[in-house]
């Protein structure tokens, strides 16, 4: 999602380069205001949006990485500061390694960042897994969660959308840790989306408390205890 102007002035070069990096990926390109925007966004309907920062005039943003590469994208400066590195995290490297043995990483300086309390969030398109080991390991886990996930909301026909977690960040979970992803996205879903009450469902391969395979069966004990 973007403004006429955004994707008139920025995107051209900012698309044409990331075909290049990768010509396996296909974008659709949605224009429009900021209403509309946003509700896209609390949709599910797009994964991310170019926006105006005048928007948001109490936001202020840090860029991490080689400072020389982000000024050949960056068209607005005011409320915007560079944190110049050289060193990254690739998409093949193996994640938990990768946050310890490079320190000076863009992904892992944010991280510390957050964790110092220089800023109040990171965002990364990078290595996943990197990210979530940064996380883990530099920001530290929330009390009473043990393990992190990954949310996305999807699109439904009603515009709606709906919270699903987790979605790849774990390859094997416990009761509690689907428990606790439950309770993390109804959390998001009512003091993020604004969904008054939000239901929370087990998907399984049935309604009946009697189905599924243990793992469901006491999750679904631990949620209809709540």
């Amino acid at each position: 999602g973007t403004f006429t102007s955004v994707s008139r002035n920025l995107l051209p070069k900012l698309l044409s380069d990331f075909h290049a990096l990768y010509p396996g990926i296909h974008y659709e390109l949605r224009q429009g205001e900021y209403d509309n925007i946003h509700e896209w966004i609390r949709n599910g309907e797009v994964d991310f949006a170019f926006i105006n920062p005048k928007d948001f005039d109490d936001i202020e943003i840090v860029l991490y990485g080689d400072e020389a590469k982000i000024k050949d994208y960056l068209t607005a400066t005011e409320r915007v500061s560079i944190v110049h590195t050289e060193e990254k995290i690739d998409s093949d490297d193996e994640p938990t390694r990768a946050i310890r043995r490079k320190k000076q990483a863009s992904m892992v300086l944010a991280a510390k960042d957050v964790k110092d309390g220089k800023v109040d969030a990171m965002l990364s398109a990078g290595n996943t897994g990197a990210l979530l080991a940064a996380g883990f390991f530099i920001v530290g886990r929330i009390k009473g969660v043990e393990r992190p996930g990954l949310m996305s909301t999807l699109p439904t026909v009603d515009g709606r959308g709906y919270d699903m977690l987790d979605l790849g960040a774990n390859a094997e979970n416990t009761p509690e840790h689907l428990h606790q992803y439950a309770v993390m996205g109804s959390y998001y879903a009512e003091n993020v989306r604004g969904i008054q009450k939000p239901r929370v469902g087990l998907l399984n391969n049935g309604t009946e408390a009697s189905k599924g395979d243990p793992l469901r069966k006491e999750t679904y004990q631990l949620l209809s205890e709540d």
